[in-house]
């Protein structure tokens, strides 16, 4: 397991009553996006709208809303966003990034 549940229930919780929040997208995340012919990665930074749990695969992933005529929204592992650090679950998120690329890289995942 990856996540220590409680932890990562609580800090789900936690986002999901700060939302609508920003986050900017990593540089690796944009590359892979534009590869893939998404159109959202042209913008660095998003607006999270909502969170949930994709279990150890996916960890905690956000909600992003990217075009309000179609409805469309991208869906982004927490692990792949940066939080602005004035925000005040901004260390609590970096420990959750922190620990969970651990875990994935001393499972072999990635």
């Amino acid at each position: 397991m990856l996540d220590h549940p409680k932890k990562t229930a609580q800090l789900l919780g936690a986002l999901k009553a700060a939302a609508p929040f920003e986050v900017e997208l990593t540089s690796s995340l944009i590359e892979h996006l534009r590869a893939e012919n998404v159109i959202e990665a042209d913008q660095k930074r998003h607006v999270v709208s909502d969170l949930s749990y994709a279990g150890d695969e996916g960890g905690i992933v956000c909600h992003l809303s990217c075009s309000e005529e179609d409805g469309r929204a991208l869906v982004i592992s927490l692990t792949h966003v940066r939080v602005s650090r004035s925000m005040p679950l901004a260390a609590a998120v970096l420990d959750y990034q922190k620990h969970r690329m651990k875990k994935i890289k001393k499972q072999g995942w990635r």
